[in-house]
């Protein structure tokens, strides 16, 4: 039973691909798939000799179909064999694999027409293997090759692909300290500026720059002073910016600093990469082997801490101290976490004096944190701690919650004396502290003048026109503002008149030692004088002495700030201190 239904199985799909052959549609179809083939070959293929090779198998598979003639078979078979000899001479494997299987294909239903007397069209399926073969191009796939090299020559220089790594370095000291217990320095260099580069000319090209920063770093370190890594390789990529190398202090006790120089001053040299000439900075940190821990990873952790704790210096020097900071930074950190602002926080208020007068122009209310163990601290020790636990905001309007109720106390006793508070950053340049603001003048009922906001230089240099906008906010509310910290920083000379403010400081160490500054005398006074001529007043900070304060006065600065007349007070007895102050100097 199992045998009669496979026979019968059998003869019924004989009887169906029988019936599918002997459908007289079917030449049709074959027809149709032969033209579609053929144009979508001709869309993908460019060579000439192809493209005519490809439409003349189609035109000859065309006319098989038509049944006109009996020689046609011999034609089309030339036609593939002339594809066969084009494919082989243009070394195209891909193409040449599939009008290998055309030919196949043509051979195998040639004999089954002669032997089985099967249709004769069924050949042309040979020329729609043949179509297939024209969408595989070696060369394409050869020039996406090339391309690809071409990206990985610039993404992947060969000067980073061969530097050892961290751990090689790793291996690399403890190996040299086996043998070796001389004294030796960790030096760790770290490039900037990359962004700028990335952003403008790309990170291909980025990525090309520190390449030949790196070539440049390793032509410096081909003495027998720097220790071997892996090979005669000296030079180790930690990731990222960052390399490092290791220094035997046995013969020179300051090659590490000598080579430093060296390094830094090559990095400063511009670079040609796109047709375009770059500058990069380098900084560098270095740890003393033998004064600190021998564990490779301590030196490392050291090192980076040296470069972090001082963004601002070219070459850092770790030290034990800068761990101690960090420590306390941690701790404190953790305390910032559960501050209560009220009864941990205080303000203290220092005068600023009047020059031709002596009279009080404001008072700066200067911000102190009650520490459990540390005591009294300024702002300076813990302010950069308040912006990394994400507290500036918050501090912000509390500094400006309690100098308005200290506005309205005074206002209350009958003294009309401006407070100024100091904003540190750009937590002033937004939308919802300005309306903050704006609800503590009408909520204390607060008078134009009653505050100032003193801001860092660094924040008007980079003002765009959102931020100048801000400050006009600010000003219109009624509060006036003051440029802090003049000399502190670089600027931009031309900027400076373009700052629409009512005060300017200028910092303690333009004014320091006054004695020896006769060189600047002349730039300072010329600064005074342009924003005078501005109608902002200017103030020198740090007087302590009375020589200061003549030298302040002869540069016709408007007023100053000091111990000469006061040092910070505590903010509880301001009301008591200005009276005091008022008879005194009537």
């Amino acid at each position: 039973m199992i045998l009669i239904a496979l026979l019968t199985n059998t003869g019924l799909e004989y009887s169906a691909g029988s019936a599918f052959l002997n459908n007289i549609l079917t030449p049709t179809f074959l027809a149709g798939a032969i033209f579609m083939a053929m144009i979508c070959a001709l869309c993908v293929v460019k060579k000439p000799l192809l493209r005519f090779s490809y439409l003349s198998n189609g035109v000859l598979g065309l006319a098989v179909l038509s049944g006109g003639f009996n020689f046609l078979e011999l034609l089309f078979a030339l036609s593939i064999g002339l594809h066969l000899w084009l494919a082989f001479s243009q070394n195209k494997w891909t193409m040449l694999t599939l009008s290998c299987c055309s030919a196949l294909v043509f051979t195998v239903c040639l004999a089954a027409h002669l032997l089985l007397e099967l249709p004769l069209y069924l050949i042309v399926l040979a020329s729609i293997v043949l179509a297939m073969s024209g969408y595989f191009d070696d060369e394409e796939l050869v020039a996406e090759a090339d391309d690809a090299a071409h990206i990985n020559h610039f993404m992947e220089p060969a000067p980073l692909l061969n530097l050892p790594d961290i751990k090689q370095l790793r291996q690399g000291y403890y190996d040299w300290r086996k043998n070796n217990q001389q004294r030796a320095a960790l030096v760790v260099i770290r490039l900037e500026g990359f962004a700028q580069v990335n952003q403008h000319i790309g990170r291909d090209f980025g990525d090309l720059l520190l390449a030949q920063s790196a070539n440049r770093i390793k032509q410096l370190l081909l003495i027998e002073e720097v220790i071997n890594l892996a090979g005669e390789q000296k030079l180790a990529h930690l990731g990222g910016l960052n390399f490092a190398f290791i220094c035997n202090l046995a013969q020179q006790k300051h090659l590490h600093e000598q080579l430093i120089n060296q390094i830094l001053g090559a990095t400063l040299k511009p670079f040609n990469v796109a047709n375009c000439t770059i500058k990069v900075n380098a900084r560098a940190s270095f740890v003393d082997c033998d004064e600190q821990e021998n564990s490779f990873d301590n030196l490392i952790s050291f090192a980076y801490l040296a470069l972090d704790s001082h963004p601002k210096q070219q070459v850092v020097v770790y030290h034990q101290q800068m761990r101690i900071e960090q420590l306390e930074q941690q701790a404190r950190l953790k305390e910032l976490a559960n501050i209560d602002f009220s009864s941990e926080l205080e303000l203290y208020f220092q005068p600023i004096i009047c020059n031709h007068d002596e009279k009080i122009e404001f008072l700066e209310l200067l911000l102190r944190w009650q520490h459990p163990r540390q005591g009294i601290l300024s702002a300076n020790r813990f302010i950069d701690d308040i912006r990394v636990a994400g507290l500036a905001y918050p501090l912000a309007t509390f500094v400006i919650e309690r100098a308005a109720e200290l506005a309205m106390a005074l206002r209350m006793e009958g003294i009309t004396m401006p407070l100024s508070i100091n904003l540190f950053g750009s937590e002033m340049l937004n939308e919802e502290f300005i309306e903050f603001l704006d609800h503590i003048f009408i909520e204390h009922q607060l008078q134009a003048g009653d505050l100032i906001v003193e801001c860092p230089l660094n924040l008007f240099m980079s003002l765009d026109e959102q931020g100048k906008a801000m400050v006009a906010r600010i000003n219109s509310i009624g509060i006036k503002v003051c440029v802090d910290g003049l000399g502190d920083s670089p600027i931009w000379l031309a900027k400076l008149p373009n700052l629409a403010v009512a005060y300017v400081k200028i910092a303690p160490s333009l004014t320091a030692d006054f004695s020896h500054q006769s060189h600047v005398r002349s730039l300072i006074s010329g600064m005074v004088d342009m924003h005078n001529q501005q109608n902002a007043k200017v103030i020198c900070e740090g007087v302590e002495t009375l020589e200061q304060l003549n030298f302040v006065k002869s540069l016709n600065a408007y007023a100053v700030q000091g111990y000469y007349y006061s040092h910070p007070l505590s903010s509880v007895g301001m009301i008591s201190w200005l009276k005091q102050w008022q008879i005194e100097h009537p």
